[in-house]
């Protein structure tokens, strides 16, 4: 009987003798594999005999739990990415939203902890529905928020009042405030007195709601809700054609409430603020453009950034426009384009979305023939990195809203088959190792829930969380594995580099950890070639054999790495991190061929903070 299965015996045994034990232990694996460049892996760590312990696997939603200090990562926000969490991705249809064709989706986050979504049907709308969930998973239809019905227009017409464009924002006293675009069904452009703004109230997460209130009276599409931290609240919307002549004539107008949204300045019926407008000719005529619009304030400043979409001739583009540090926008002239501060058609896209992590990085959504895009930015919400697409469907009005600290929600409708497309998506970022004395025995309860963590898992079910802590002699690694079904040829694989300057893979180290344990180590030198770092590793593999719930189905690996073999510079190593699942393949934090977007990781000689 060789080590591997007398291990394995024993294990089994302490299973048979402890009911307490949920998952059943592995350590690593003993058989020689080849590596990546045709040489034999071999076993480079430290064997421990399992004990018998209580192993629950941690999800990604349990870390990052940290108090955040505000722009913590401006200084490494290049670094930064967002990973959907496929295990959060749903597709709503018909049969919850009682919609066919639901579009225009807004999610927000409830101080309840739930979330409403606001949408209307078709793709303008005549009325606009709303549901409600306690975790993400299960949604309730709750009814239409703003109906349609029959009037008698200004001109003395039969005629019918409809709404579109449903947009809310969770007050800081954890009201509820909703508001609609409405219009004449019948020759809108010219009813200007038979279309505005109104806004409803909950003051109990959306079971009630107050009666309409009319805010602002215009022909206007898309409006957006912002309360700033005075508790001043803007209603921003697009101020739809002005002058009748051509429809892409059109600017970003406000309304502005000091009292918690019970009445609104310019009061209805007057001329609005207009803010956010970009000039442009046609036929030797001046028109206006910059619409859409979706606005935050900066943290750590008052300045305020706004993405717009632009339609210039047809084509759409995004724009970025600033109202400078006091964070109050210039009210315009009807002939003004403004402000000065603005980065005109910055990209091809429309339908832009904009928010911002505490920490820093800036988020944007848009769409782009059709696909839904997300883009990291800079903590000026100038600089906007690569393209990201995580949703395969087909659509249009995308949007985003901040769940916490480290994560946010992205939806978009799917209009080929009539669902709203809804996930979660996990910030990573730098963090900070915590100091610590780990025991290598795969058993995790010594690791704090608030560590810092990484996360990869937008390809499939199957996800992962790494953690690092440290002490005078060793660097160590906690890896989570969320899998159903736990296959042998499964993985995980830790890259780290010690050059935080310097974008080569160059001495760069590979670690690859099966559900069995220690499976190659190797270092880059050129191409990948095995190396001793001296490491320990134990492994535990919770799977259907054992009394946890499915979603504790996966594997826990530990790891201990020598410092001296790290080569720690500045008090910072560079990580990355790869599952590979034998039914979803390889999913990968960074690029694997140069090391511009790992992760920093910071491993202090004393005590770590929080970030």
């Amino acid at each position: 009987m060789n080590m591997k299965r007398l291990f394995k015996t024993t294990g089994l045994l302490a299973t048979i003798c402890c009911v307490l034990l949920s998952c059943s232990s592995g350590e690593e694996n003993e058989k020689e594999r080849p590596g990546d460049n045709g040489q034999q892996g071999g076993n480079n760590g430290n064997t421990e005999m399992p004990e018998s312990k209580v192993s629950r696997i941690s999800s990604i939603e349990q870390l990052n739990q940290g108090t955040p200090v505000i722009n913590s990562h401006i200084d490494v926000v290049s670094r930064s990415s967002i990973k959907m969490n496929f295990r959060t991705y749903t597709e709503l249809g018909e049969s919850v939203l009682k919609s066919a064709k639901p579009n225009y989706v807004r999610v927000k986050r409830m101080t309840n902890g739930g979330y409403i979504m606001f949408y209307h049907n078709n793709q303008i709308g005549a009325s606009c529905s709303y549901a409600t969930s306690l975790d993400f998973k299960t949604w309730n239809y709750r009814g239409k928020i703003f109906t349609n019905y029959s009037i008698t227009d200004s001109k003395g017409n039969k005629n019918e009042r409809r709404y579109s464009n449903c947009d809310g924002v969770v007050l800081s006293n954890g009201d509820i405030l909703a508001v609609a675009s409405y219009r004449a069904n019948s020759g809108y452009r010219d009813l200007p007195k038979d279309a505005g703004l109104e806004i409803r109230r909950s003051k109990d997460n959306g079971a009630t709601w107050s009666e309409p209130i009319e805010i602002y009276q215009g022909v206007n599409w898309e409006p957006y809700l912002l309360e700033l931290p005075s508790g001043e609240i803007h209603c921003y919307f697009t101020d739809s054609s002005r002058t009748g002549i051509v429809s892409t004539d059109t600017g970003t107008a406000m309304v502005i409430s000091k009292d918690g949204g019970q009445t609104w300045l310019p009061s209805f019926g007057n001329t609005p603020n207009y803010v956010i407008r970009m000039k442009w000719e046609q036929d030797g005529h001046a028109y206006f453009n910059h619409q859409m619009p979706s606005v935050i304030k900066l943290a750590g400043s008052n300045e305020l950034a706004a993405a717009v979409e632009t339609n210039k001739e047809g084509t759409y583009y995004i724009s970025l426009v600033y109202s400078g540090e006091d964070g109050e926008w210039d009210y315009l002239n009807v002939d003004q384009e403004g402000p000065i501060d603005s980065n005109n058609l910055s990209f091809y896209g429309c339908a832009p979305y904009l928010i911002q992590f505490p920490s820093g990085e800036t988020v944007l959504s848009y769409n782009q023939s059709s696909t839904y895009y997300m883009k990291m930015g800079d903590t000026n919400a100038r600089n906007f990195g690569n393209a990201y697409a995580p949703f395969l469907g087909k659509g249009y009005w995308g949007t985003l809203n901040l769940v916490d600290s480290h994560q946010l929600i992205g939806a978009m409708p799917n209009t080929g088959n009539g669902t709203i497309m809804l996930s979660q998506f996990i910030l990573n970022h730098r963090i900070n190792a915590v100091r610590r004395g780990v025991k290598v025995d795969s058993d995790n309860s010594e690791w704090a829930n608030t560590d810092h963590a990484l996360f990869v898992g937008d390809k499939s079910q199957a996800q992962a969380t790494l953690r690092c802590s440290f002490d005078d002699e060793n660097v160590y690694f906690l890896v989570e594995v969320l899998d159903y079904v736990v296959a042998k040829d499964d993985y995980v694989t830790i890259y780290v580099s010690s050059s935080v300057d310097d974008d080569k893979l160059d001495e760069a180290y590979r670690i690859r950890v099966s559900p069995e344990g220690l499976e190659s180590s190797e270092v880059y030198t050129g191409t990948w070639c095995n190396t001793d770092l001296g490491m320990s590793v134990s492994t535990v593999i919770c799977d259907k054999a054992n009394t946890n719930s499915s979603d504790d189905y996966g594997y826990i690996a530990e790891i201990s790495i020598p410092r001296s073999k790290l080569k720690i510079e500045s008090g910072e190593i560079l990580v990355n991190f790869a599952i590979f699942d034998k039914q979803a393949g390889e999913d990968v934090l960074a690029s694997l061929t140069n090391t511009a977007h790992w992760i920093p990781c910071v491993i202090y000689t004393s005590d770590a903070a929080d970030d």
